[in-house]
């Protein structure tokens, strides 16, 4: 009886022991690769990858980790060994909204060959989709990669600007006029009346309100105070943007 009982209390410890390295085991080989995807390292990155069997987490997890470092090279190796490209980090972004955020284009077109949703919505994140972030922190590249790919150009995020609005708040003229080339709604207005041309206007961008002149962006739309384009100049002693807009014909 003593000798089965000990039997049994050794099997008990040899199967606890195996599990519990193996799932170091793994544990290891899934920090080593998030560590050299920090490093940007690719040769390491492939040797580990080939010298070892990851879950999907473990290998979302490091291709998140190289599309944050903008290496290609290891982003392509890591989407081959079988990462999700629709994963999402615990910021709730998508890899192609990470890249896009930061402006990383050459990171944008393999995700974009990998099937990344191109519409994808960070609910965490203000409503963010990859184009309203390219627009608002002026990734030229990714805008025009995004708008190739038939981003949905009158996103909007929690707050109801557009992409167009974003860039023109901040006086990113040229993605201004990436974006009304391919036909974003020069007009859109905010349920208080605000349109692009207002928000530019209020930021004193002058080169964003002669894009959205050329645009065809109402000159004398009144939002729901009675401002109108002119008027917001004037409060804000815009002389030149108020110059702009009465040559092209501002009432």
């Amino acid at each position: 009886m003593v000798w089965l009982r000990s039997t049994k209390l050794i099997w008990i410890l040899s199967i606890t022991l195996f599990f519990f390295t193996t799932n170091t085991w793994s544990t290891n080989n899934s920090a080593e690769l998030n560590a050299a995807a920090e490093m940007g390292n690719f040769p390491l990155v492939r040797q580990i990858l080939e010298t070892a069997d990851f879950e999907q987490d473990e290998l979302n997890v490091a291709l998140f980790t190289a599309v944050q470092k903008g290496n290609p090279e290891i982003v392509r190796r890591i989407l081959d060994a079988g990462a999700d490209v629709h994963y999402r980090a615990p910021n709730d972004y998508t890899s192609l909204i990470q890249a896009a955020h930061d402006g990383r284009h050459f990171i944008v077109e393999i995700l974009l060959a990998a099937n990344a949703d191109v519409n994808a919505i960070a609910a965490a994140a203000d409503n963010n989709t990859a184009l309203t972030l390219a627009a608002e922190k002026n990734r030229r590249e990714v805008v025009a990669q995004l708008l190739a790919a038939n981003a949905d150009i009158e996103a909007t995020i929690s707050n109801g600007m557009t992409a167009l609005m974003l860039a023109a708040q901040e006086g990113h003229h040229f993605v201004i006029q990436a974006l009304t080339n391919a036909q974003a709604n020069v007009n859109y207005a905010l349920e208080n009346g605000a349109t692009a041309l207002m928000f530019a206007i209020q930021h004193g961008h002058y080169n964003s309100v002669y894009a959205l002149i050329i645009a065809k962006a109402d000159l004398n739309v009144k939002a729901a105070n009675g401002m109108t384009p002119l008027k917001l100049a004037g409060l804000y002693r815009y002389s030149e943007i108020i110059k702009l807009l009465k040559d092209a014909g501002a009432k």
